[in-house]
């Protein structure tokens, strides 16, 4: 299932995937949980009784602390049914050239901000981190050896999967 709040977004999603059977497009909020996992196209889609994927990627760096990110990915977490996994990644602010872009970059995506490993590390609370663990995200599992030191493109984002026990 394919959320978003992005009326553009959601129309080019709609025409690609109109033609698979295997996917749903929502318009709706991450910030609203229950109105996403409540959603008839969601429950008559999923079962969440059984392992699922949830890949929050390059979604969570949109909420600002206001927002309380880590409670909402918990409301997430918490429908998973054990042997689910989460894919997630984040605007990290580990590198100073980050920092400096995170203002230009706000500008741009409207609301929220980067964050550290740690804090992004702590969106897996309760699950199982898969090897190696929470990384830039050139470093997570690499088809070829990483070349270092890495470049802004590879500093600027990290992730990583947890399962669920």
């Amino acid at each position: 299932v394919y959320v978003d709040n992005d009326p553009i977004v959601l129309a080019h999603a709609r025409a690609i995937l109109k033609t698979d059977g295997r996917t749903r497009v929502i318009a709706a909020d991450m910030r609203e949980p229950e109105s996403i996992l409540d959603h008839p196209e969601v429950t008559g889609f999923l079962d969440f009784s059984r392992p699922i994927g949830l890949l929050l990627v390059a979604v969570v760096h949109h909420l600002s602390d206001d927002d309380k990110p880590h409670e909402l990915v918990d409301v997430y977490k918490s429908r998973l049914a054990p042997g689910s996994y989460l894919q997630l990644t984040h605007f990290c602010s580990c590198a100073p050239e980050v920092r400096e872009l995170e203002a230009v970059l706000l500008d741009m995506l409207g609301t929220g901000r980067a964050r550290d490993l740690d804090e992004i590390t702590r969106f897996f609370d309760g699950l199982e981190l898969v090897e190696p663990g929470v990384v830039h995200v050139p470093e997570w599992r690499p088809e070829r050896p990483v070349s270092y030191p890495l470049g802004l493109g590879g500093l600027c984002t990290a992730g990583g999967v947890g399962r669920k026990p």
